[in-house]
């Protein structure tokens, strides 16, 4: 159809010298959709990651505390192998960590991650492994030895690879350095608890100090000295200070049934078998790396007869934790039940229970008694009825709610006598010992900071004290 035939239908005439239809063309071509995009990518970038960084700059908390040389180097290590992907940095009131770990009673706030030792903060993407920012003090360094070499030797059905062969022994060291220098001065507090727990425990049980490093894989699992106890001393009187009081003499409240110890053992299979072993005799693959080294079950005079072996104390340690030792907090990963299950089926071990599909039954289940010296030493001394948690005045000073938190089965007035310490074991001179720890912790940090020229706030932030989160 010529341009005539097109006029004649009433279409307009093209002016001289212009196609009637010009070839069509695409105006976005890719290049510039790709410009586009990148350049869209990048200002989400800038606006979202580098501009917050560079420019948020909150004043430091109060808990805010500096790391030290190790603790920066090992932060490093943790970043470098992607620790950070399945372990995040902070903590929410609505965390994960409920009912799969454990809940940290503080929340993370900006001011925690102040200066540029945690900068950026290493947030994470995703939450497979429980959030560390608050770790610090929960667990010793032993513990920590143990798990980073194979996590399976704490946790039997853990999904964390093995880290044995990313780190040398001073490596390993300096990370967990970093898991207990990273949660400000609460932190400190509590890892300073720790510490001194141990010292008490090792002194008490005449144990070696535990191995360094990744040492302890090639070692053997330690051996105390035969400590003797002070005269008219109760053998088990400092073991009895880490519990309270009003579980001592506690029973069981569950029946002992077939399903009540088949759960229970189901339960030690998944969470106990790596310290306590697969007999119970405390020779699980992580002991070589524990001092002291985890308690074994399968005496039978000592589950029938023990001065701190009843199933109040069994249940306050799963519940609670032992300081010092590497006996870990399950009391938000287990229901009361549950653990009330686990020290029924405690009380089998001796009569083989732990053998392969043997069914643990009641007639299997070893009752204890307390004996005449513990019942005698609680009538006259740790009396039951002076234990502190009863007392309406609340302490108010942050080591010494520490030292209580530690040693909850000490009361103001109660000294007792330990063979190899200088003092004796109050609540004073353990608020004293971890005031001392606690101090120096914070000012090596303090001054590694300063000679690496870290941004640091005024000193007067220093002197704030720590706080103790969830047990005021």
């Amino acid at each position: 159809m010529d341009e005539r035939d097109r006029e004649a239908q009433g279409e307009p005439r093209a002016p001289r010298g212009w196609a009637p239809h010009p070839r069509e063309r695409m105006l976005m071509t890719p290049l510039v959709a790709g410009l586009g995009g990148l350049i869209a990518f990048f200002s989400v970038v800038f606006i979202v990651v580098w501009l917050p960084i560079h420019t948020f700059d909150p004043p430091p908390s109060g808990d805010w505390a500096p790391m030290s040389d190790d603790a920066k180097a090992g932060r490093n290590l943790f970043a470098s192998n992607g620790c950070y992907v399945c372990h995040s940095g902070y903590s929410r009131p609505q965390d994960v960590r409920y009912a799969l770990y454990f809940l940290y009673p503080k929340v993370s706030e900006p001011g925690d991650f102040y200066g540029s030792d945690q900068s950026p903060n290493l947030f994470g993407t995703e939450r497979t492994g429980p959030d560390l920012s608050q770790d610090a003090g929960w667990h010793p360094d032993d513990w920590h030895r143990a798990h980073l070499y194979d996590p399976r030797f704490i946790d039997p059905v853990s999904l964390m690879p093995s880290m044995k062969s990313l780190f040398s022994d001073k490596q390993a060291d300096q990370i967990v350095a970093f898991f207990q220098g990273r949660s400000g001065k609460s932190g400190l507090l509590r890892y300073a608890g720790q510490l001194y727990a141990k010292h008490v425990i090792l002194t008490v049980q005449g144990m070696p100090e535990p191995p360094t490093g990744f040492k302890g894989a090639k070692g053997k699992i330690p051996e105390g000295k035969e400590v003797e106890p002070p005269p008219n001393q109760l053998e088990e009187a400092p073991n009895l200070a880490q519990i309270d009081r009003s579980y001592w003499l506690a029973g069981n409240p569950l029946a002992v049934t077939e399903e009540n110890l088949r759960r229970g053992k189901q339960i030690y299979l998944e969470r106990c078998v790596g310290c306590h072993g697969i007999n119970g005799d405390g020779k699980g693959p992580s002991a070589k790396f524990l001092s002291p080294p985890p308690l074994p079950f399968d005496d039978a005079d000592d589950q029938c007869c023990g001065g701190d072996t009843g199933p109040g104390d069994f249940y306050y340690r799963v519940l609670h934790g032992w300081p010092g030792s590497a006996m870990e907090n399950f009391g938000e990963r287990l229901s009361v039940d549950d653990i009330w299950r686990v020290v029924l089926f405690l009380k089998t071990i001796p009569n083989h229970t732990l053998d392969s599909n043997r069914v643990p039954e009641p007639e299997d289940y070893i009752t204890w008694s307390p004996s005449d010296e513990l019942l005698a030493w609680v009538k006259s001394r740790q009396q039951i009825e002076n234990n502190a948690s009863f007392s309406k005045a609340k302490a108010t000073d942050p080591f010494m709610i520490e030292a209580m938190r530690v040693f909850p089965g000490l009361s103001p007035g109660d000294q007792l006598a330990v063979t190899g310490l200088e003092t004796p074991l109050t609540l004073d001179d353990a608020a004293a010992g971890i005031r001392t720890i606690y101090q120096d912790l914070l000012d090596r940090a303090w001054a590694d900071a300063t000679a690496r020229g870290e941004k640091l706030p005024a000193a007067s932030q220093k002197d704030i004290p720590p706080t103790v989160p969830g047990q005021q």
